[in-house]
């Protein structure tokens, strides 16, 4: 029935043309599958490198032949520069098993529609395939890294600075640029998906500055008034004057509508952190008994000062910007409960022992005052310990005595010798804590007191104001700093008191090499000493680089490794030969 009406609407001549058509087509699909039964489809290209109607052999040789003709260096073109990622540097690997498989693949899918209509778009317009391939990313980021350090410039705003007259003169804006990030990442992979090493114009966006020249010139007077004023800074008896340079330095402008002025916030904050560091004390505390190093009576014995960081800020804007001359610093009362369990001064941590045999009692008395101050600062939490903040001012007018000290690679008489007797023994005891060290500095030359009690390298020098010996409460608990010296048997201890949380402290034993004998002794004439008379006042030490390794654990985990590391140069000895 069906075929009489097929019949019926197609004349015999035109179901004659059917069926000749239809039989042409299944012999063609036919000799197709036949003929790439073992082959890549045709129009199939892996890369720039057309593969159809190739086997597998084939393929994976011509694809082999080819990468012998690429450069495999993908260059990014910018302003005249070039900016080159080899194939070598970040470990570029092809993978041509992987690339020819996939080629493969393509009509092949077991999907009906999908497969015949990439058979018939291989034939018309040709299929793509991305090349198979591998790279570090940690290599090529440091790649990207150093092109965008190199091609990215910041816009910069104008700005007002002083000439060498004293005048103000304004700078121009300058425009910036920026890679766009996105764009160079997709145009990287797609050179290397397409094995295409042809030259790129690097994507770049361009970034306007939002303070122009002539906002500034509008401005200028105003700008002049504001930096005409010098402003003191002031708590108690310590002063910081700032000038128009410094003034400047914290001036910031910015533009939506109108041009504004504010405060830099990170550049304010570093002065008043530096400031805070002069200022701030810390609260003391004692603790009186212990039982098997643990704390069974603690107290506090002085409340301690703390500049208020946001207050100071809003006062020194209010100067700033209504010409106003003075600003007194805010300072709170840092102060709570004298219980050991609130504060979690609960145990010993660690304990520093040094000696001082031989020191004359100018030394002994700077070691011992030094000791004194240092004695029952509390740490807080996350907060760093300075001593030089904690012990104040080093001089005669605050109570040292004039001993040798250790100044431009030379032994001179000075004020506070014997104050890193101090600092090398609560190092000793910050090690044996297991508290990260921020800041410590070794002696220019071997000193024969820190070596009576402990191996070479375990010492630490200050000298105000710039080296200091710090460490960081790194516990959630407050830490406390004790002191103690005996003159009987010459000793000074530290130990650092806080809330033990399991960790574990290994440290190893120096390593001396670099060894250098001291220079022949000096003898020099003093027209203060009576002739005769020859008195010693340095003593030869030999040079050497020392280093020791502290590994911090908690639970067999590493919380962190330090190295710490002495060069000690030699030391001649010094004699000072009576001419009077």
């Amino acid at each position: 029935m069906i075929l009489s009406k097929i019949k019926n609407y197609f004349s015999p001549n035109k179901l004659r043309q059917i069926l000749y058509v239809f039989f042409v087509f299944l012999i063609f699909v036919s000799i197709y599958h036949l003929a790439y039964a073992k082959r890549i489809i045709p129009g199939v290209r892996v890369g720039s490198l057309r593969v159809g109607g190739m086997t597998y052999l084939q393929a994976r040789k011509a694809l082999e032949e080819n990468e012998k003709k690429l450069t495999e260096e993908v260059v990014f073109k910018a302003d005249n520069k070039e900016y080159r990622i080899k194939g070598s540097d970040i470990s570029l690997s092809y993978d041509w098993d992987g690339s020819v498989s996939r080629a493969f693949e393509v009509g092949r899918t077991g999907n009906f529609f999908i497969d015949n209509k990439d058979k018939v778009a291989g034939l018309v317009r040709g299929l793509y395939v991305a090349a198979f391939y591998e790279y570090d990313d940690d290599l090529a980021g440091a790649k990207f890294s150093l092109i965008k350090a190199d091609a990215n410039v910041d816009a910069r705003d104008a700005s007002v600075a002083f000439d060498s007259n004293g005048s103000l003169v304004i700078s121009p804006s300058i425009e910036g640029v920026k890679i766009v990030d996105e764009l160079f990442h997709n145009m990287f992979v797609s050179s290397l998906d397409k094995m295409d090493f042809s030259p790129k114009t690097l994507p770049t966006k361009k970034i306007r500055p939002k303070v122009f020249e002539e906002d500034l010139k509008t401005a200028l007077p105003e700008i002049e008034k504001i930096l005409s004023n010098e402003i003191t800074i002031r708590d108690g008896d310590k002063s910081w004057l700032l000038g128009k340079n410094q003034l400047l330095d914290f001036l910031k402008f910015t533009k939506n509508t109108k041009l504004e002025y504010m405060l830099d916030e990170p550049k304010f904050k570093a002065f008043a952190d530096s400031v805070s560091q002069e200022v701030n004390q810390l609260p003391r505390g004692q603790v009186v008994t212990t039982q098997d190093n643990k704390v069974t009576e603690f107290k506090l014995i002085k409340d301690g000062k703390e500049l208020d960081v946001k207050e100071f800020s809003r006062r020194f804007k209010d100067a700033f910007f209504n010409s106003k001359k003075l600003v007194e610093l805010p300072m709170s009362t840092v102060s709570g409960p004298a219980s050991k369990e609130k504060y979690g001064i609960l145990a010993l941590l660690g304990e520093g022992t040094s000696t001082f045999k031989g020191s004359g009692a100018g030394r002994v008395h700077n070691l011992a005052l030094a000791a004194d101050r240092t004695n029952g600062v509390l740490v807080a939490p996350g907060a760093i310990y300075s001593m030089n903040n904690s012990i104040g001012d080093v001089s005669a007018k605050t109570g040292y005595n004039i001993a040798y000290i250790i100044q431009e690679g030379k032994t001179v008489l000075g004020s506070g010798g014997g104050v890193c007797q101090t600092s090398t023994t609560i190092f000793r005891a910050v090690l044996k804590a297991g508290l990260p060290v921020v800041m410590r500095y070794p002696h220019a030359y071997r000193v024969s007191y820190y070596e009576q009690n402990m191996p070479v390298g375990f010492d630490a020098s200050i000298f105000q104001p710039t080296w200091d010996f710090r460490f960081k409460n790194d516990t959630p608990n407050y830490v406390l700093v004790q002191s103690s010296y005996n003159l009987n048997d010459s000793s000074l201890t530290f130990r650092i008191y806080g809330t033990p949380d399991g960790r574990t402290v290994e440290i190893s034993e120096p390593v001396v090499t670099n060894q250098s004998p001291p220079p022949p002794a000096l003898y020099q004439d003093d027209s203060t000493l009576a002739k005769g008379i020859v008195k010693q006042v340095d003593f030869p030490a030999w040079g050497a680089t020392v280093k020791f390794t502290r590994v911090v654990k908690r639970n067999n985990e590493v919380l962190f490794q330090d190295d710490f590391n002495s060069r000690y140069q030699p030391w001649r000895a010094i004699y000072l030969v009576g001419t009077k």
